[in-house]
């Protein structure tokens, strides 16, 4: 029998993280450098250079790249190489990380630094720091285009081309560290020195890097560390987390460094599922080649944007994808010829539903300006979204969100209703919040460009069922419409499978505890030439975008348990309706909508939502064994046995991103690609399992709620 252990969290009888963290976050400044000999940076606070005055480049070399045997690891290196960085500074590590993986020919390697960083530099600064180091120039340069504003929390960095990807936290080196899952295969013990900095060195860091280096299966080899501190407390603090470690000469004349080698010395030792998220435990990836081979190494059944971006997600990690749609690349909700990239934050900083969201929709700005030209005839327009505080309502939320909440204006910045008016092109009555960087996306091109890669594959056939061999493999068993024979059947077979069909998951998936909702939605195609001019994106009850190909896209509405596909008038009406939310010359254009023929098309779609709002993105349970898994929760919630959740091995899915698929589907997609592969998750761990499929069977057992007889 499972070993149970009971956990006290004060979580109201729940065995979930409370998903929050106390009080308005404070805004993020940079810090106050001194530039020694005009070059050298110092920080004032700590009053300590942020590299070596003599060769900073150099010594990062030595200490490093040399101490942790970097270029020799990644020679023979499958998979995701990850490094974790206590504090990114100047971004001199990571650079010269990157600068020496390029010199190596390994194509089967993928490099994933996470770096945390309590002070970020501004751009300013780390361009300065940076232009001592001329060789360094081209990589700074795509490191500057990518960098992020001081935004409290993860910030997910990609250059695929290269193999590069980057977490950067933006937080506390304490609780960014208790936010990680691993794996780490490497450590940059870095940061100012202890003497001057010794609220970094606690206890609690060597905790968190004893648990990130002992606890994953996937870690084929000893963690290494290597600071340039040789310091006693941390070396006794890295003895005592169970390193072997010893003392090379430092570098440049410095007498001594400190290098070490996990060895597990000391213990007892607990295994990583007796934690109080037992089901969040990592599994063992499946080992995937990263350069060409016949067979795709994961099947994607859905062309729509969660499917299209999870697909780029493996390809651009060197992963071969097939991915699967009965009627072709976004033909569902993701068809839809415009929409809004942009979030609505909540007017609090305790939900994880801003801390994801925030996250997911700055990940899905550099995804597309990265992948596309942001032109008005393009598949991506940064003309900015401006949320009107349409109602007394919405006016007392923006409110509270300025009140309790910093962000830079690079993110968002309040209006008034003469400056509103600027931006939409046309008189409001109200003022509200602007997104600069945001704008509208054509989902549909969207979808097509993403798949346009030369590892992924489209085939347009229905799957009418799964099932899982005796192998762990699964089938697929595929319809095909074809011009002479009319439908021939066939059946294909991968180790990793990916669902990506939003509420029709439910038919492939009968046996999975899902449930997902079906939201009708219209909108409203408007003649252009007879509107007044619209310069940005403008929120209101509905959203609408400035003009492309003569038209203008209103909407959605929104009706659940609804299946009816065709075009309604009533749902016109209502859209229309909505137009008063954004100024009286759009109010009185909507009154005279039927004498002008305004209107001139519509579509109808439907999206799939969860009863939190969330998307579901990761592996899938297993719904039978984990109830019996875990049924000592049933009775109490705080009984929880010691043991990983049993997984459909290989199975995945990614769906429930409702109407803001846009800005959360790109960030779905890296976590996924980041899953499958075995990499470090390039977000918290309390997001993660906000978003882990299996979060509602356990609630509802736990509630005892489940609807089926089991």
């Amino acid at each position: 029998m499972a070993e149970t252990t009971s956990r006290s969290n004060g979580s109201n009888n729940t065995p979930h993280r409370t998903h929050s963290r106390p009080g308005p976050l404070p805004p993020l400044t940079p810090p106050e450098i001194t530039w020694q000999n005009d070059v050298l940076p110092v920080s004032s606070q700590f009053d300590d250079p942020y590299f070596s005055l003599h060769d900073g480049l150099a010594e990062s070399r030595y200490v490093f790249l040399q101490h942790n045997q970097l270029p020799h690891r990644w020679a023979s290196w499958r998979g995701p190489f990850c490094i974790v960085e206590t504090g990114f500074g100047t971004g001199l590590n990571f650079l010269t990380t990157w600068q020496a993986f390029q010199q190596q020919p390994n194509n089967d390697c993928w490099l994933h630094v996470t770096s945390i960083e309590k002070y970020p530099l501004s751009r300013q600064q780390l361009s300065r720091a940076l232009a001592l180091w001329p060789e360094l120039a081209e990589l700074t340069t795509q490191l500057l285009t990518q960098y992020p504003d001081a935004i409290t929390g993860f910030h997910s960095l990609c250059w695929p081309e290269q193999r590069v990807q980057l977490t950067l936290i933006l937080d506390d080196v304490v609780d960014a560290l208790a936010e990680l899952s691993g794996p780490v295969h490497a450590w940059y013990l870095d940061g100012f020195a202890p003497a001057n900095n010794p609220e970094m060195w606690q206890p609690d860091l060597f905790k968190q890097i004893r648990r990130l280096s002992r606890r994953h299966p996937q870690l084929t080899c000893a963690t290494t560390l290597a600071t340039f501190t040789a310091a006693s407390v941390v070396r006794r603090g890295l003895q005592g987390a169970g390193f072997n470690v010893y003392k090379p000469k430092g570098y440049n004349g410095k007498r001594e460094m400190l290098a070490a080698t996990y060895k597990a010395s000391i213990g007892p030792e607990q295994p990583p599922e007796a934690n109080s998220q037992p089901w969040m435990t990592p599994s063992l990836p499946t080992p995937m080649s990263l350069s060409d081979s016949s067979a795709a190494a994961v099947i994607i059944v859905g062309a729509g944007l969660a499917g299209a971006t999870t697909a780029r997600a493996l390809a651009e990690r060197g992963i071969k994808v097939q991915v699967i749609d009965q009627s072709g690349i976004a033909t569902g909700a993701s068809g839809n010829p415009q929409g809004g990239l942009y979030v609505k934050l909540a007017a609090n900083n305790q939900a994880t539903h801003t801390e994801f969201y925030l996250h997911a929709y700055l990940t899905s700005l550099r995804w597309m300006n990265r992948l596309f030209e942001p032109s008005a005839d393009g598949v991506w327009n940064a003309c900015g979204v401006l949320q009107l505080a349409w109602s007394a309502a919405e006016q007392q939320r923006q409110q509270k969100f300025l009140d309790r909440l910093h962000y830079p204006a690079s993110l968002i910045q309040p209006v008034s209703a003469a400056q509103a008016s600027v931006l939409a092109g046309s008189s409001q009555q109200q003022g509200g919040l602007f997104f600069p960087a945001a704008g509208w996306v054509s989902p549909a091109d969207l979808c097509h460009r993403l798949l346009d890669h030369s590892l992924i594959d489209v085939q347009i056939a229905n799957v009418s069922s799964i099932a899982q061999l005796t192998n762990k493999h699964w089938q697929l068993q595929l319809d095909t419409t074809t011009d002479t024979a009319g439908t021939t059947s066939s059946s294909q077979t991968t180790q990793q499978l990916v669902i990506a069909t939003a509420a029709a998951t439910q038919q492939l998936l009968p046996d999975t505890y899902l449930p997902i909702k079906s939201i009708r939605g219209q909108l409203t195609y408007l003649d252009a030439a007879q509107s007044p001019p619209l310069k940005t994106v403008l929120c209101g009850r509905s959203y609408m975008a400035p003009p492309r190909e003569g038209q203008l896209v209103l909407g959605a509405t929104y009706h659940q348990n609804d299946p009816d596909k065709t075009l309604r008038e009533q749902d016109h009406q209502t859209n229309l309706g909505h137009l008063q939310d954004f100024g009286d010359l759009w109010g009185t254009l909507a009154s005279k909508a039927s004498t002008h023929n305004l209107v001139v098309g519509g579509r109808t779609s439907f999206r799939c939502t969860t009863p939190d709002y969330l998307p579901m993105a990761g592996p899938v349970v297993d719904t039978d064994r984990f109830i019996h898994c875990y049924a000592p929760m049933i009775k109490n919630a705080r009984q929880i046995p010691a043991r990983k959740a049993p997984l459909l091995e290989g199975l995945w899915i990614n769906l429930g991103h409702g109407s803001r698929g846009l800005a959360s589907a790109p960030l779905c997609a890296e976590l996924l690609a980041c899953q499958i592969t075995g990499s470090a998750l390039p977000v918290s761990n309390r997001v993660a399992e906000a978003l882990w499929p299996g979060r509602f069977l356990l609630r509802d057992m736990i509630r005892r709620k489940l609807p089926i007889k089991r």
